[in-house]
């Protein structure tokens, strides 16, 4: 239940931090603390990849599939954005728990 918890949690921050990289040209850290550390039209791609790995680590969610966390969390580090560990971590406690209850 953690693990769903998590990776929730971090699939919506990518999802947010996706979003405002494709309509600003701008990482969601620069909005946050103003260190610049990319900008143009990388910026979009990364955070169309993001968006892809946000909604792959939601429906991992939705279904209670651990695979799906995992790897929308890794997908979900393009955005760029590191707290879609969460995303990576709550699938690994999901792994966990489904070994533990069979």
């Amino acid at each position: 239940m953690i693990g769903r918890t998590l990776s929730g949690i971090g699939g919506i921050i990518v999802l947010i931090a996706s979003l405002v990289s494709i309509t600003t040209r701008e990482p969601l850290i620069d909005h946050l603390i103003k260190i610049l550390l990319i900008t143009g039209d990388a910026v979009i791609g990364l955070g169309i990849i993001g968006l892809i790995g946000s909604l792959t680590t939601l429906y991992g969610v939705y279904k209670n599939n651990w695979k799906y966390m995992v790897s929308g969390g890794i997908l979900g580090l393009f955005a760029p954005c590191i707290l879609s560990i969460l995303s990576i971590i709550g699938g690994v406690l999901e792994i966990k728990g489904q070994k533990v209850s069979k």
